[in-house]
């Protein structure tokens, strides 16, 4: 590495493709970072709600394990660019059905180590006055973080620009070159972008890229609606939850609720859902007459069937490197550590981590044998 520094394209400036760009970059490697969009996240990262937490996991699975540390990353993130986390705001409230199963979900996550408080319906009223359907009890997360996931790529590839890191954007990768077995690099339309390691971060868009070369990789998708409302004042102190509504406000005093999504033709659409979920809001929350619905966003959020990302070295494509999965704003900033770290000093994620981070990959991947020169045309 000292005689050499390789050419490392990363595709994909989502959260996680922009947290390794900047990794790379403040390592000294020759990264550039390609989108087809016109900023950084601009694709499904622009429509993730920006919780960062443990306490949606489940104690005892691999991936709490793994949210856990992802978080404790976090911190050393903010340490390093204090200024991307000088508009997120602290703290989670969520409540249950019943008082009894509130309390369960507090102790569950006490029990493993989480700092969380359950507080009494009074209690609640303080930090919440606006809310109307008020539980009597809550459990509080203090250090869950509350940001725009959007703009924190953005900074992430600010830095990863300073420290020497370049960038594409408005360039469409269609194929992965190989010779011998081996990636040579990547095109965008009939241009060829040579390449000594790709990495693939691009989320479901992973998918087109890694068909084309014969590679399984069991990514699938999952949709998740997030609904914008227009609110001229702050009206709510921390991200809420309970059995009807999840619900932040943004520093610009957009309200953003996150919703999961069946499609089911125009009686089940975005719009409509939203409009819907604006009545469940007022019965929950004392809202200002002027609140309206300003967007309805659907995210396909990529996932695979353990629920673990994949991280890691393709065994049968040289140099081929896979960074995807769910959930990614929590993950960003450990996976671009950590693939930083395996591609320049040869830390294996997989040996360190396993089975946290793609503890099946790469032979959870069926790929199809590559020989010789192997040109993919674009459509």
């Amino acid at each position: 590495m000292a005689q050499h520094r390789p050419r490392i394209v990363v595709i994909g400036a989502g959260i996680i493709g922009s947290a390794i760009s900047y990794n790379l970059a403040i390592r000294g490697a020759d990264v550039l970072l390609m989108d087809q969009g016109q900023m950084p996240g601009s694709g499904v990262t622009g429509k993730a709600f920006g919780w960062v937490n443990v306490i949606n996991g489940t104690p005892g699975d691999n991936s709490y394990a793994l949210w856990r540390e992802a978080v404790a990353e976090f911190r050393n993130l903010k340490d390093a660019l204090p200024t991307a986390f000088s508009r997120a705001r602290s703290g989670s409230l969520l409540w249950k059905a019943t008082a009894q199963e509130t309390e369960q979900f507090a102790e569950l996550h006490r029990s493993a180590g989480e700092n969380v408080e359950l507080l009494q319906r009074s209690a609640l009223l303080e930090l919440e006055p606006r809310l109307r359907e008020v539980p009597d009890l809550a459990a509080f997360s203090p250090n869950d973080l509350a940001l725009d996931p959007m703009r924190l790529a953005g900074d992430l590839v600010a830095a990863a620009i300073a420290a020497g890191g370049s960038t594409r954007f408005g360039a469409a990768v269609c194929a992965i070159d190989t010779i011998n077995g081996k990636v040579s690099g990547v095109r965008v339309g009939d241009e060829i972008i040579a390449a000594d390691v790709v990495v693939v971060a691009a989320g479901a868009g992973v998918l087109p890229l890694t068909d084309r070369l014969g590679v399984q990789t069991g990514l699938t998708t999952s949709p998740a609606l997030l609904l914008r409302y227009a609110c001229n004042r702050p009206i709510i102190n921390y991200i809420l939850r309970g059995p009807r509504l999840e619900i932040r406000q943004a520093s610009d005093s957009t309200l953003l609720v996150a919703k999961s999504y069946v499609e089911n033709g125009d009686e089940n659409g975005p719009r409509l859902i939203g409009e819907k979920m604006l009545t469940v809001m007022k019965d929950e929350l004392d809202l200002p007459d002027e609140v309206e619905l300003k967007s309805a966003e659907i995210g396909d959020r990529p996932i695979f069937a353990d629920g673990l990302p994949r991280l890691g070295f393709l065994q049968e494509i040289g140099s081929l490197y896979l960074a995807v999965g769910h959930p990614g704003v929590i993950l960003a900033p450990l996976i671009g550590r950590m693939t930083a770290e395996e591609l320049l000093e040869g830390r294996n994620a997989n040996s360190t981590h396993s089975p946290l981070i793609g503890g099946s990959l790469p032979s959870s991947c069926r790929l199809s044998a590559q020989s010789g020169r192997t040109e993919q045309t674009c459509s």
